[in-house]
Formats: structure tokens, sequence, C-alpha cells
């Protein structure tokens, strides 16, 4: 029931709403289409999928082709780095996302310091060497932090990557790294974690909402017996409902303000963009 409420309330808003960070790119070919219909029904305007390596940024670059209101970052996950990035990988990127104009930005990179993640060298070297490509292309990043906020904060100063702008994606840690981003000029994006982690609720109200932006991560969760319990881009909808509610607006200009926000991001690093690609999905 919340979800249906949830949905028609923000439905009858008509403002459009993007989902920037999921991997649709890992669900079976024949179910995309059907979860990208299924998001712009409740709303959804534009869906931007992220890369993990190479296989999938080659996923994702026939997916913008295919589909108007898809978008796409191309980078190396941390957790996906077996060894350090090569030369051929680097070609490949540059060639993704030079030659795809819907190609918005350098994602997922970042750290993972989980006790079965890569070498730290290895991540600390990939990181950098991707945001110098965000920074030689002037693309924003959408960049991956787990159990290592404060050495992802010092990375990002010391490789300038503020000069490109972009948010810590899936954000889940507290109010002083979301006060440093802010500083740098970077976004926080909130995923379905709000819905359940009372202490991401202190964060968005002490987080100007001009900084706030949301997304879903949504990929294949089989670990969730029924499938309809998925997490979604149509879920984009609960996480709105929920900050609006954290910050006493009405959802309309919560709505808008988010929309707002990550236009304004990705505009950076691409001139050619308008609202109404992201509303409509015209290129």
């Amino acid at each position: 029931m919340l979800y249906i409420i949830t949905y028609l309330k923000i439905n009858m808003i008509k403002i459009p709403i993007i989902d920037s960070h999921t991997h649709l790119n890992s669900y079976d070919s024949k179910e995309i289409p059907i979860l990208i219909n299924r998001a712009k029904q409740n709303g959804i305007t534009s869906i931007i999928d992220a890369s993990v390596d190479i296989t999938s940024a080659k996923s994702i670059d026939l997916m913008t082709k295919k589909y108007p209101n898809v978008f796409g970052g191309i980078g190396f996950h941390p957790q996906n780095l077996t060894k350090e990035l090569n030369k051929s990988e680097i070609e490949q990127m540059y060639k993704l996302i030079t030659n795809n104009k819907k190609i918005l930005v350098i994602s997922e990179i970042g750290l993972d310091f989980q006790t079965n993640s890569p070498p730290r060298e290895i991540q600390y070297k990939a990181f950098r060497k991707q945001i110098g490509i965000a920074r030689e292309l002037n693309k924003p990043i959408i960049f991956h932090s787990r159990f290592c906020a404060d050495e992802t904060i010092r990375i990002l100063k010391e490789e300038r990557a503020y000069e490109v702008g972009g948010a810590m994606h899936y954000f889940q840690s507290n109010n002083k790294i979301a006060s440093e981003l802010e500083s740098m000029g970077f976004k926080i994006s909130i995923g379905k974690p709000l819905l359940r982690i009372k202490k991401l609720e202190n964060v968005i109200n002490s987080t100007n909402i001009n900084n706030i932006i949301v997304e879903t991560d949504s990929a294949p969760q089989p670990f969730k017996k029924n499938r309809s319990k998925w997490t979604e881009p149509k879920d984009c909808n609960l996480i709105i409902d929920k900050i609006s509610k954290i910050k006493c607006e009405n959802i309309e200009n919560t709505t808008e303000h988010i929309f707002n926000n990550t236009f304004n991001m990705l505009k950076n690093g691409s001139n050619w963009l308008m609202k109404e690609h992201l509303s409509y999905g015209i290129i």
C-alpha cells in the first residue's frame, strides 16, 4: 500500500525524476525493457547505468543506443580490480566515453576496504587514474566508498576531483563526511538505506537540499526470495518521499530540487545536455 500511495502522489506532480545510479546491464536482456517501462510508468524519466568493468561498459554503450531514456557511466569498480589498469583497458574506456555523448559520468569508481577487496595500492592507482581521466574529459564522477570515507576524501582533494564534481554513491556515512563533500562541491546520492537507517535522517536534515540526489543502485537481488522486493528504479519515489518528510518540504519542491541538482551535476560535463533530454529521453 505504501508503494501505491507514494507512486500516485509523485506521479500526480509530473516533475521528472532521474535515477542517478543503477546496474541494469547486469539483468537478463529480456528483463531490462520491463524494468525501464515500469520506471517510466512511475515517473522515473531517466536512468544512469554504471559499469564495473569493460564488459559491462560495452553493454551500457549498447543500452544507451537502444533506450532513449538510458544514459551511461563508464568506470572500473574497485571490487573488480584484479590487477592494475592496463593500457588497453584505459584506451577502451576513453573510446567508449568520447564516442558516445550519452555517457555522462565516470562511474562506478572509488575505494572499497572490505576484507575481501583487492589490494589497496591497486585501488588507489585506479581511482587516481580514473579521476585524471574525468578531469581530462571534464566529466563528473560517481564514486563508491566503503569503510574508507576519510581515504576517499583525501584522494578527491589530492587529485582535485572537485574540478569536475559528482557524487558519493549510495551514501551511508555521517554528517562530517557529508559536510566535507559539500564543501568541495560534491553531492550525496541517497538510496533506499534511508528508509531503514535512522542516522541517515540526521544527515539529510543537516545537508542542504541543493546537494542531494537519489539513486537505487538497482541490480539483481537473488538473495531476496520475493522478486517483488527487488530494488528497481521505480523506487526512487520512496526515497524522494522520505526526503521530503525529513525536510518538512512538500514533495513537489523536493522532487524539483533533486531533478535540478542531478541535471546541474551532469550538465557540467555535457554542454549539449538540456532538461528535456532527461525529462523525455530526447536525443
